[in-house]
């Protein structure tokens, strides 16, 4: 008699692989789950480890800064000490000159820098020592205080070597020459239909009073190129070719521009970019690279 089969471990053995089955499924997905924790993990990780770099280094410029600060700070400390000494020992010594502003002349009493104008007349019986610098075709042979011509040569030939020819058009004028010279204008502008008194005004504000002349100091000059010995003396010779080399080079030979175009309020003279005055090499210099009047550097504007 044949035995029938046990039919009973089928099901058993199906639930054990469906059991095994559930518990690989659970361990995949606590393997998954720890997989994206390491993960999180090495991110948050990275960004701690990229951001204490950060601090490091911030930590490290600012307490660099610090010491670097703190040092400058001490060598400051120290020149300052040194210059306190250093003027301490100066204004010790009497000997010793002081220091000049650079807007102030060294010596305002010097007679490169007679100030001649209406409110401050010629002195009283001055004549200068003339030399003649040279002769025109207009006006004729000409003359300046002769410390002042010897330099007024000097930048002619300058000029000439760089092709400029320049011409000294009227230089020193005696008293009586300067009021022939302002009658003469005034008397002009009354024949064009002026007041005495308006004409006397408008003469002003190119020709000073007698006794109130630059040129009757020997100083000053009225300088044109050759080719302007008889061209009308007005302010758009300015840009004239000598115009141009004068006031670029004049104060390296201890001229001056008199009459700038924004001083008039000052000089009480109208624009002349033609009218040099000597003042000597350090004040011209200094008087045209502060873009002074000579009233306003000797501090006499009023």
């Amino acid at each position: 008699m044949q035995k029938e089969p046990n039919t009973s471990r089928a099901p058993q053995s199906m639930q054990a692989r469906e059991k095994a089955a559930e518990r690989r499924r659970q361990k995949e997905i606590l393997r998954q789950k720890a997989m994206r924790r390491y993960h999180i993990l090495m991110t948050v990780l990275a960004v701690l480890s990229v951001l204490s770099v950060f601090g490091v280094y911030f930590i490290v410029t600012s307490i660099w800064g610090m010491l670097k600060n703190s040092q400058q700070g001490q060598a400051s400390g120290t020149t300052g000490s040194s210059q306190t000494v250093s003027e301490q020992s100066s204004s010790a010594s009497a000997s010793e000159p002081v220091p000049v502003a650079m807007d102030k002349p060294a010596d305002p009493n010097l007679w490169s820098l007679l100030l001649t104008n209406t409110t401050h007349p010629l002195p009283e019986g001055y004549e200068p020592e003339l030399e003649s610098v040279g002769t025109n075709s207009r006006n004729g042979q000409q003359f300046m205080e002769k410390r002042a011509a010897a330099k007024l040569i000097e930048m002619f030939d300058a000029a000439k070597a760089e092709g400029i020819e320049l011409v000294a058009r009227s230089a020193y004028r005696s008293t009586k020459e300067q009021k022939k010279l302002f009658d003469s204008m005034q008397a002009s502008y009354i024949q064009k239909g002026m007041s005495e008194e308006e004409a006397f005004a408008e003469t002003k504000k190119w020709r000073n009073e007698p006794g109130t002349s630059e040129h009757e100091t020997g100083l000053a000059v009225d300088i044109v190129g050759a080719q302007d010995i008889n061209a009308n003396l007005v302010g758009e010779l300015e840009t004239r070719a000598w115009a141009v080399w004068l006031k670029t080079h004049a104060a390296d030979y201890g001229f001056i521009l008199r009459y700038p175009a924004d001083k008039t309020e000052f000089t009480g003279t109208s624009f002349e970019p033609w009218h040099y005055r000597y003042v000597g090499v350090e004040d011209a210099k200094k008087i045209m690279a502060l873009g002074l009047s000579l009233e306003e550097y000797l501090g006499k504007t009023e």
